[in-house]
């Protein structure tokens, strides 16, 4: 908490803790909001950044900056690194860079104002860590998309994702013609990478879901 205490801090009001409004673990779960990450998830985040020690972080859907912020902070204490986060709502891009300004750690991360849908890093941008949060339909997506990108040996979460995988829920019958809403069927290629060995799965008993997962290296011991 000492981490989550400096921040709240620093922000001067801007964030303040709430228990988890969906915390069906019964673990006294704590948010700053019903959007962003459960304040442990967002402290999971900072000390994987001290862990890691990533060179070059990737965000989708910025949202108020919570994630983001845990993150920065971790790189900031790394001494190096930078963060990069997605963002299609101006409100939420100013909100989330005030944020970060009061706390300090707007030099560690920057909003990209556009549609993460049409987003795609350049093949040169080599990403050591991405946490993809943006609208539940559009996530599996960013992982086919993104995964070129991401180095062996690299990471990547994604949030809101229980260990079902959205896959087999009841029909939302507000939405009946989205089979699996709101995640939409998972990519064949997702299944084949993890099939394959090429991404490992890890499932989080987090409130909101948090899904992890590794990209092997080439120098990984091989589990025959």
């Amino acid at each position: 908490m000492k981490i989550t205490s400096e921040l709240v801090q620093k922000s001067g009001g801007l964030i303040a803790l709430h228990p988890e409004v969906n915390d069906w673990t019964g673990k006294k779960f704590m948010m700053f909001d019903d959007g962003g990450v459960e304040l442990e998830v967002g402290e999971f985040l900072y000390g994987l950044m001290r862990v890691l020690k990533p060179d070059r972080v990737l965000e989708t859907g910025t949202y108020t900056g919570i994630s983001a912020m845990y993150m920065a902070q971790g790189l900031k204490d790394n001494g190096f690194g930078s963060l990069s986060t997605i963002e299609i709502d101006l409100t939420h891009k100013a909100r989330a860079e005030e944020l970060w300004k009061r706390v300090g750690v707007d030099d560690f991360a920057t909003c990209i104002h556009t549609d993460a849908r049409g987003y795609r890093p350049h093949e040169d941008d080599m990403i050591d860590f991405m946490f993809l949060d943006s609208e539940p339909e559009m996530r599996f997506d960013e992982l086919v998309r993104f995964f070129p990108n991401l180095k062996p040996g690299g990471y990547v979460f994604i949030h809101d994702l229980h260990r079902h995988m959205g896959q087999g829920q009841p029909v939302n019958p507000d939405h009946p013609e989205i089979p699996n809403w709101p995640w939409g069927e998972l990519p064949k290629q997702i299944k084949d990478w993890v099939k394959d060995g090429d991404l490992r799965p890890m499932h989080f008993p987090t409130p909101r879901g948090l899904l992890g997962l590794y990209k092997t290296h080439p120098s990984d011991y091989r589990w025959v």
